[in-house]
């Protein structure tokens, strides 16, 4: 009975996240084993972190990056946030970035960054002078 484990894989069996970088992996590693990251990690991987944590179904991690990514909100992250908060069907992220979007509209609708993010999502595109 000792000597098999059914829940423990082969030493030959890898496991593979495609989706995340070898820093992104790493932070989310470091994540994992602390229960935190320093500022610079957040920052620099949150989107990455947001996403694995919505399909590892990894809670603590999904709240982490959440409340960073709200408390962090501004001009230059609203679409990002808004974006990610499609992807990951998180109503809380999607009405706090729409809400900001809205009050800021002037700077974020007539920016470059919106010029780029409404064709690549056609439906959280907001009608400006041109339409």
């Amino acid at each position: 009975m000792l000597d098999s484990d059914g829940c423990k894989s082969a030493p030959s069996d890898t496991i593979t996240l495609p989706e995340l970088s070898h820093e992104e992996l790493e932070s989310l590693m470091d994540f994992l084993y602390c229960g935190n990251l320093p500022p610079e990690k957040v920052e620099k991987h949150v989107y990455a972190l947001f996403l694995a944590s919505d399909k590892y179904g990894i809670s603590y991690l999904h709240e982490f990056c959440e409340r960073h990514m709200l408390g962090s909100l501004n001009s230059s992250s609203a679409l990002d946030v808004l974006e990610i908060s499609d992807v990951c069907s998180n109503k809380t992220l999607k009405d706090t970035a729409l809400n900001f979007i809205v009050k800021n509209m002037e700077d974020i609708v007539f920016s470059a960054k919106y010029e780029a993010f409404a064709p690549k999502n056609p439906h959280l595109k907001f009608p400006d002078e041109t339409d």
